[in-house]
C-alpha cells in the first residue's frame, strides 16, 4: 500500500496538484488499478479485499487533506542509493625489470570508484501492490491452473460418453434390436364407457373420428326449452360461446331437442351422446341428465360431477330394433341436484353411432 501512496504522490507532484479535477482523475486511476489487482489476486478473501480498500481510502484522504491544508504535495523521498562493495584487485600490469638504483614496490591496483546510479523514478501510473507474489507461490498457482484444466477435460469426456451411450440406445430401439416393453394399458379402439358410468369421459375413450351429429350449438337457441323456473342465457366470448343454464329446483329442467331425423339414423343402434360442459370459475356442482325419445325409449337418469374445467360427459343408449321414431325427442339437464341453484355452462351436445 505504501507503493501505491508513493505513486499517487509522485503523480500529483508532476502535475497541477492544485487542480481538483486532476487530483480526482489521479485518485480514480489509482483506485481502478487497485480494484483490478484485487480481482486478479485469488489468494485474498472478501474481508482482506475490503481491508485493502479501506487502507487505500485512508491514503487518498491523507493526501487530499495535505493538499487542501498546504496547497502543495510532498513528493516521495527517493530511495537511498545502494553502493556495491568492491574488493581490491591485484594489478595485472607487467612490472619493469629492477635495477640497482631503483626499488619497485609491489603495487595494488584498485578498481575505479563505483558509479552510483540515479534513483529509479517512480512511474506516473499507480502501482498495484497486491499483484506482487513471491516466486515460491508461482509453482502452486501453476499446479492449480493445471488441475482446473484437467478437471474440465474430465467433465467434458464424461458428458461425451453419456451422449454416445444415449445415441447408441436410441439406435438400438429404433432398429428393433431392443423392443420397448408393451404398455399395460390397452389402446382405445373407440368404445365408450359402460352405459351406467357416471364419470366424465377420459382422454382416448372417445374417438374423434366418425360421423358426429350435432344436437345443440349455442348459436341456435331454438333447440332449447325451459321448464318451471329454469333459465338459459348465452354467454362467452369470440373464442368460445356457451349457454349458461340454471335449475333452482329439481323440477326445473332445461331440455335440448333431438330431431326426428337424428333419431331415425340412431334407430336399432347403440349411440353415444357427448355433452361438453363446465361450471363457473372456482365452483362445482352435480348435474342430472335424462332422455325422452318417445317410442324409442329413454336413457335413464345419469349424474355427473361438473368442475370449472371444460370436459366431455358421456351417455350411452341402445335404441331398440324394428322401431321407427314417431317424433323427435329431448335430452333434459338439471344443473344442480342439490337444489342450490348452481349454474352450468353447456358448450355443445352431439351424438355418434358406437362401433
Amino acid at each position: 500500500m505504501e507503493a501505491i501512496e508513493q505513486a499517487i504522490r509522485n503523480a500529483l507532484a508532476k502535475s497541477d496538484a492544485i487542480n481538483p479535477a486532476i487530483r480526482q482523475k489521479i485518485y480514480e486511476s489509482a483506485w481502478g488499478a487497485h480494484e483490478r489487482s484485487l480481482a486478479a489476486n485469488g489468494a485474498l478473501d472478501d474481508i482482506q479485499r475490503e481491508e485493502r480498500r479501506e487502507m487505500l481510502k485512508a491514503a487518498i484522504t491523507r493526501i487530499e487533506d495535505e493538499v487542501q491544508a498546504t496547497g502543495t504535495i510532498t513528493a516521495p523521498s527517493p530511495p537511498a542509493p545502494v553502493v556495491e562493495r568492491r574488493e581490491p584487485i591485484l594489478s595485472t600490469e607487467p612490472v619493469a625489470p629492477r635495477g640497482r638504483s631503483e626499488r619497485i614496490e609491489p603495487s595494488i591496483g584498485m578498481a575505479p570508484p563505483p558509479e552510483i546510479d540515479a534513483p529509479v523514478p517512480v512511474s506516473d501510473e499507480p502501482v498495484a501492490a497486491d499483484n506482487y507474489r513471491p516466486d515460491k507461490v508461482r509453482p502452486r498457482l501453476k499446479r492449480n491452473t493445471e488441475r482446473k484444466k484437467a478437471s474440465g477435460l474430465t467433465k467434458f469426456l464424461i458428458i461425451l460418453a453419456l451422449l454416445a451411450l444415449a445415441l447408441g440406445l436410441l439406435w438400438l430401439v429404433a432398429s428393433g434390436i431392443v423392443k420397448s416393453p408393451p404398455s399395460s394399458i390397452p389402446q382405445s379402439v373407440g368404445t365408450q364407457a359402460p352405459s351406467d358410468s357416471h364419470e366424465p369421459i377420459k382422454e382416448g375413450e372417445l374417438t374423434p373420428e366418425g360421423n358426429w351429429i350435432k344436437i345443440f350449438d349455442p348459436s341456435d337457441m331454438s333447440q332449447v326449452a325451459l321448464t318451471g323456473r329454469a333459465t338459459a342465457t348465452i354467454a362467452g366470448d369470440q373464442l368460445e360461446k356457451y349457454v349458461r343454464i340454471q335449475s333452482p329446483s329439481e323440477a326445473d329442467d332445461i331440455s335440448f331437442k333431438v330431431g326426428q331425423g337424428v333419431l331415425e339414423q340412431l334407430a336399432g343402434k347403440k349411440a353415444v351422446f357427448d355433452i361438453v360442459a363446465k361450471t363457473e370459475d372456482g365452483t362445482s356442482t352435480q348435474i342430472a341428465v335424462s332422455c325422452d325419445f318417445g317410442n324409442l325409449g329413454d336413457c335413464g337418469r345419469k349424474r355427473f360431477d361438473i368442475s370449472d374445467a371444460s370436459k366431455e360427459y358421456l351417455v350411452q343408449t341402445q335404441f331398440p330394433d324394428a322401431k321407427k321414431p314417431s317424433a323427435g325427442g329431448v335430452i333434459k339437464i338439471n344443473s344442480d341436484v342439490s337444489q342450490s341453484g348452481k349454474a352450468v355452462d353447456i358448450i355443445s351436445i352431439r351424438v355418434q353411432v358406437a362401433n
